[in-house]
């Protein structure tokens, strides 16, 4: 890979970990995470990580090659900065999913294919929801990011198969930053990803999927399947909140790796988690590759 390709990578890991390594060290009551009854963590933690884990790839994205539409740029921010506010204080559910919805929309024009118009009211509801369910599953040391690590590399590999170079590393660059959080955010947590992070990656999912099947890089059930860990768990846990009148947008601790984690520990839970993201990324690959040959 030419060097205009891997320095802004290297540049992404050093912004990440000296980042982290300060909110830890320096900033450590900045943003915490205190416990209370529905948390999986006993001690105030930190919920920055998602903020050095988006400098690191804001740094890359800057110095890389990379010519990003004005209208995904105008997503992630709009997104990170209602995200951020809400990481420092409780932002309103209605505001934080208007959000999301729009952030969502303008990732929809932005695609270099019209849709048919029935589509984009489907589409802005299902990338909604995948920014809240990566929210929503992101409440156990090293489960969001695991996901994120193992499914945008699957793409980046499937990206790469098919062709698209820059996906590809628009992939490994977020599976780079995801492998510096895990080194802070592995059991016993140090700091978490946040509302920011979370969302942020969430949207990364949904952004590098369209544009992906757009540019003709997978098909789109391939996402679907290879992130199938993460919406499972929580699209049947959603719906059986609903169906049972909870109040679903609340935080709990029924989906099923809490309450796997509460009967056999966290870090039992977290490998039966990372074989499941392993398996279904495997069938994904295996799929890529069996449709080159």
């Amino acid at each position: 890979m030419a060097w205009e390709w891997v320095i802004p990578l290297l540049l992404a890991v050093a912004a990440s970990y000296g980042s982290t390594s300060m909110f830890i060290v320096r900033m450590r009551n900045f943003a915490l995470d205190v416990p209370n009854n529905r948390s999986m963590h006993s001690v105030p933690v930190p919920r920055t990580g998602g903020w050095a884990f988006l400098l690191g790839c804001l740094v890359a994205v800057v110095a890389g090659p990379l010519d990003l539409s004005p209208l995904v740029l105008a997503a992630f921010v709009l997104l990170l900065g209602v995200s951020a506010l809400d990481d420092l204080r409780d932002v309103p559910i209605h505001f934080r999913f208007s959000a999301h919805l729009l952030a969502v929309a303008l990732l929809l024009f932005a695609l270099p294919e019209r849709l048919e118009w029935w589509l984009y009211p489907i589409f802005i509801l299902a990338g909604a929801w995948v920014v809240n369910l990566y929210n929503f599953m992101d409440g156990m040391d090293g489960l969001a990011g695991s996901m994120t690590l193992v499914g945008f590399s699957s793409l980046g590999v499937i990206c790469a198969l098919n062709g698209d170079m820059e996906l590809a590393w628009l992939c490994a660059l977020v599976a780079v930053c995801a492998s510096v959080f895990l080194v802070f955010n592995w059991p016993s947590a140090k700091i978490f990803l946040g509302d920011a992070g979370s969302t942020g990656i969430g949207l990364a999912v949904v952004a590098v999927s369209l544009f992906g099947w757009q540019r003709g890089a997978f098909e789109l059930w391939m996402p679907v399947v290879i992130f199938a860990p993460f919406w499972l768990d929580a699209t049947y846990t959603l719906l059986k909140r609903m169906v049972s009148g909870q109040r679903w947008w609340e935080p709990h601790r029924e989906h099923f790796y809490q309450r796997y984690a509460i009967r056999a520990g966290v870090k039992k839970a977290l490998v039966l988690q990372l074989g499941a993201m392993i398996f279904f990324s495997l069938l994904a690959l295996a799929a890529a590759v069996f449709a080159k040959v």
